[in-house]
């Protein structure tokens, strides 16, 4: 009997210990606020470097609590879509392929691609986006094809370039103009060698860089007003809001390209879709509305939509997010 009790307390007692043991091994902490205590202010010395502030308060604002500010809306990310599409745009004389994958990954497809054709690939550059062809006798004359693989409007697309080029007399490769100009038939090509192949098929490592770059953000300003940043020149933002506001579905009652304006009027009794749904979150009767496409720079541009009534500032934001989203 005896023995039977000493054998219980030691187990006992030695449970206890574990389990101390363990409370003390997986300690988490919560209790550590009670033995906080109020230290000295941080001195900081004068020939040190300065205090960088990533969460820097608005101008005006104070940092006593009772001082309000709104937050910006953090920066909208739209996909390009499952589709997989291909599909070749111009605009004058420019050409280029569009393509719905990262540059990361339509960077191995069309180094196979020059690599299988009759130009054959002589330099790459993963880090530009640069793939040119061998040197290509045509007439006598000393040409060649560069392929430029960058990030499209859309996230996760890409744009493919190409130019024909020749050597002048002063070393210089310029753009070879008229009927032997070769970049059409290529771009024919590669379009279809890009819709054979898989846009899934994998990455390129060495050029992820190239996935950086998109051409078209949605922004806010300090006063809450949202726009659309274009890193475009100013024919090819204004091409891209027009062919956008048609994708959208919204029409276009007026339009001047050389003031850069669009004039949508929209009723809440004839849309539809994402126009019908922003209204009736508002209880709206709707509004005319006018898109700007703003040149800010030689390649880049600014989109901005202003409305006609007291309300219309509910809608802005939403519009240019439509917008965005189809822009390609």
């Amino acid at each position: 009997m005896n023995t039977m009790i000493s054998t219980r307390t030691l187990i006992s007692v030695i449970l206890l210990f574990n389990i101390s043991g363990c409370s003390l091994m997986f300690d988490d902490g919560i209790d550590d606020y009670l033995k906080e205590s109020e230290s000295k202010s941080l001195v900081v010395p004068v020939n040190s470097k300065p205090v960088v502030d990533f969460y820097p308060l608005p101008q005006g604002a104070s940092s006593g609590v009772e001082d309000l500010y709104e937050v910006p809306l953090p920066q909208q990310v739209f996909s390009s879509g499952t589709t997989n599409e291909v599909r070749l745009h111009k605009l004058g004389e420019i050409r280029w392929i569009y393509v719905e994958t990262l540059p990361s990954s339509a960077w191995p497809i069309m180094k196979d691609f020059w690599s299988g054709n009759k130009y054959g690939l002589s330099e790459e550059d993963p880090n530009t986006g640069v793939i040119e062809s061998k040197l290509v006798n045509l007439n006598g004359l000393q040409t060649k094809l560069v392929m430029k693989i960058e990030h499209g409007i859309r996230q996760a697309s890409s744009e493919i370039f190409i130019s024909h080029v020749s050597l002048n007399d002063s070393d210089e490769w310029i753009r070879i103009a008229g009927e032997n100009n070769l970049e059409e038939k290529v771009l024919l090509s590669a379009l279809d060698f890009l819709s054979e192949s898989s846009s899934s098929g994998g990455t390129s490592l060495v050029a992820l860089n190239l996935n950086v770059g998109q051409k078209a953000i949605l922004k806010q300003n300090e006063d809450s007003s949202s726009f659309i940043e274009l890193n475009l020149e100013y024919a090819r933002a204004w091409a891209a809001v027009d062919r956008a506001l048609k994708e959208a579905l919204i029409t276009v009652v007026d339009l001047d390209r050389e003031a850069g304006v669009f004039f949508v009027d929209f009723s809440n009794e004839e849309e539809k879709g994402f126009v019908r749904n922003m209204f009736t979150r508002s209880k709206s009767s709707g509004g005319s509305f006018k898109i700007s496409v703003e040149k800010v720079g030689t390649n880049k541009c600014i989109v901005t939509v202003g409305g006609d009534s007291e309300d219309s500032k509910l809608f802005e934001r939403d519009l240019l997010s439509e917008i965005n989203q189809s822009l390609s």
